[in-house]
């Protein structure tokens, strides 16, 4: 599973993993040691050798690691001897793309706190289907919530996406998008593009909503500092999908259009919580109820254990005669498993898709193993299995109802895809 708002966790800070403009508490030397070291380590675990268990072959290291990494060697070879001569930061963004490279979205190396990256834009970005917007703010910068981003330090954001792009791992354009805005605003990344400025600010154009064009120049600020999310900053009406927040699942009836709609977040069974009991719930609302559609909404769903959806999707198929069309709501964050049941529910129960196309690929490497470097303390993330056949050529799922989520709608509060599936006949 990779919950994508969550993609890069905190990592504590050590004296290797330090900004560029802390004071060095190892010598030259010890540190082109720690990170040969660290080298090593990657290049072992990635290539560990399968052990032999009833069945076949499990994988230890990166399933098919010569077909996914065939430049490896090479690759790493050159890191290890530029090591004298970059920042850690900048070996760091080095092994980013390496890792990027196999174009495999689970396989990914975390965002340090250290190295420089501990400082990123007070602001947030999202990617629209009509542009890049600001998405969320710490509290001085608020008043730029919703506006339209023109020009990052001197770059449209087509053309960051491009810079940024050779660092990111996706499978398709729709993660690619998705993926590209934690590093826009990340220092270390500013700083290896040239985008902050002599006073150590970044210059930022914006279009409100108004239209009216502004530039402001924005400093950079701890990742931590709390930021406040453009629903709850310009008061957006909370419509169905975000009337749970925290919840993994949830269903409810929805009389007036006689819909039964189902948010399933993430393929894992809250302990306290299991989603058989959502799926039962669910299934004696359809039982007691008219209901003309059902709603299965995906959009947020990250992936994880692609069986526990297993219960409400054979309680529907046992009603299918009694229910009317299914729907299922796709977009960006669906990913991994949540991909998989989309298209389950697509083949098996005829569901309609809506929406927009997956970040995630159907099929595809899975099975995420994880890689800790001895001295910066960066984690990887491998995979090690093998979902699907290999030259399926789809890499992503489309919806047949195909609806953007433009920025204006967003902020008034609508949401094209439920209703889409609810006008659909």
């Amino acid at each position: 599973m990779r919950p994508t708002l969550i993609l890069f966790y905190l990592l504590t800070a050590t004296a290797f993993a330090q900004s560029p403009d802390a004071p060095q508490t190892v010598s030259p030397a010890e540190r082109e040691a720690h990170w040969k070291q660290d080298l090593q380590t990657l290049s072992a675990g990635l290539k560990a050798p399968g052990i032999r268990i009833a069945g076949g072959i499990a994988t230890r290291g990166q399933k098919d690691f010569p077909e996914v990494y065939p430049n490896f060697d090479a690759d790493l070879a050159s890191i290890t001897e530029a090591i004298p001569k970059l920042t850690d930061a900048e070996i760091f963004l080095r092994l980013m793309k390496l890792i990027a490279s196999a174009h495999i979205g689970h396989n990914t190396i975390q965002l340090p706190t250290g190295m420089g990256f501990l400082n990123r834009l007070p602001v947030d970005f999202h990617w629209f289907s009509d542009g890049l917007a600001v998405s969320a703010a710490t509290s001085d910068y608020t008043a730029l919530l919703g506006a339209r981003v023109l020009s990052i330090g001197g770059r449209k954001p087509e053309q960051f996406l491009d810079d940024v792009t050779p660092y990111l791992s996706f499978e398709n354009d729709t993660e690619r998008h998705a993926e590209s805005t934690n590093l826009m605003t990340a220092r270390g990344v500013l700083l290896h593009f040239g985008m902050i400025g002599p006073d150590g600010n970044v210059s930022l154009q914006l279009e409100k909503a108004s239209g009216e064009s502004v530039t402001v120049s924005l400093p950079l600020v701890d990742r931590r500092a709390q930021r406040i999310g453009i629903s709850e900053g310009l008061h957006i009406p909370a419509v169905l999908y975000r009337s749970h927040p925290n919840s993994w699942y949830w269903s409810e009836y929805l009389p007036d259009s006689q819909t039964l709609f189902i948010q399933y977040n993430r393929c894992q069974n809250d302990s306290s919580h299991h989603f058989a009991d959502v799926s039962k719930q669910a299934l004696a609302d359809a039982d007691s109820h008219t209901v003309k559609r059902v709603v299965i909404d995906l959009r947020f769903n990250g992936g994880g254990d692609s069986s526990v959806i297993n219960p409400l999707k054979s309680g529907l198929a046992s009603r299918l005669k009694s229910l009317g069309r299914i729907y299922v709501l796709i977009g960006p964050d669906t990913f991994s498993s949540g991909v998989q049941n989309a298209e389950e529910l697509h083949k098996d129960l005829s569901a309609t898709l809506v929406g927009e196309a997956t970040g995630g690929m159907p099929g595809g490497y899975g099975e995420v193993g994880l890689l800790t470097l001895p001295n910066s303390k960066l984690v990887v993330r491998f995979t090690t299995k093998h979902f699907g056949p290999k030259d399926g050529g789809i890499n992503t799922l489309k919806p047949d109802i195909p609806v953007p989520v433009r920025l204006a709608d967003f902020i008034a509060g609508h949401d094209p895809a439920f209703e889409a599936a609810i006008a659909a006949q």
